[in-house]
């Protein structure tokens, strides 16, 4: 037990000084309940700062990234995961409720602060209830570095910078009766309706064109 203490010691001071010695992204965040409308039918959903999705990250490999979350959330606590990120002697910060942290209660302020510690393209999202179909999640982009390129540069038709896409199932019916369904007594992971596409037109193979910066207006 002592030696597992004194690695865990030895594991923290290493990120300490890491983070000391690394440029610094810095972001704020109120998480709070917006109304919005991503396919012309507006719901309440769980933004931040007023937008969804919420803010792209875009740091380079070793950077520390440092996220203030006010949960302006009346009713839930709210923690947030970033998928992908080891969390090298920083494990308070993963963001999984009830395993490496307690759920920030409305009205309380955390502070996520962790070492982007390689290259790729990650998202963050919402590990509290349904809170990531609720809308809470985002992109997090980690650039290469001198002391850590990009492993797959190679596999690029020009050598150039790949396009980011955001994709997510979308349902019209709320999370909180989505989570009914899925932890109901008699009848487990039962879905509450279906997410929103059109069946007359799925294909096998299906080609999108996608215009950089459009946003498609409702109509």
């Amino acid at each position: 037990m002592a030696a597992a203490v004194q690695l865990l010691v030895v594991a923290a001071a290493a990120c300490c000084a890491a983070m000391a010695a690394a440029a610094t992204v810095e972001e704020t965040w109120d998480v709070e309940y917006i109304l919005w409308a991503p396919d012309c039918q507006q719901r309440v959903m769980i933004g931040i700062n007023g937008r969804f999705p919420g803010p792209n990250i875009t740091a380079r490999a070793g950077d520390v990234i440092s996220v203030t979350m006010n949960n302006k959330m009346h009713t839930e606590g709210v923690v947030v995961h970033w998928h992908g990120i080891r969390q090298f002697g920083t494990p308070w910060a993963d963001g999984t409720a009830s395993i490496s942290q307690c759920a920030v209660n409305p009205g309380e302020t955390f502070v996520y602060k962790f070492v982007a510690d390689k290259p790729g393209t990650y998202f963050y999202h919402g590990h509290f209830g349904m809170q990531r179909a609720a809308g809470l999640y985002g992109s997090l982009i980690v650039l290469d570095s001198p002391e850590q390129p990009e492993p797959f540069r190679h596999q690029y038709d020009d050598g150039g910078e790949l396009p980011m896409m955001l994709l997510s199932d979308w349902w019209h019916q709320n999370v909180y009766a989505q989570a009914a369904g899925l932890d109901g007594k008699d009848r487990h992971f039962e879905w509450i309706g279906e997410p929103q596409v059109d069946k007359k037109h799925i294909a096998a193979n299906v080609v999108v064109a996608v215009i950089s910066g459009d946003r498609e207006p409702c109509q």
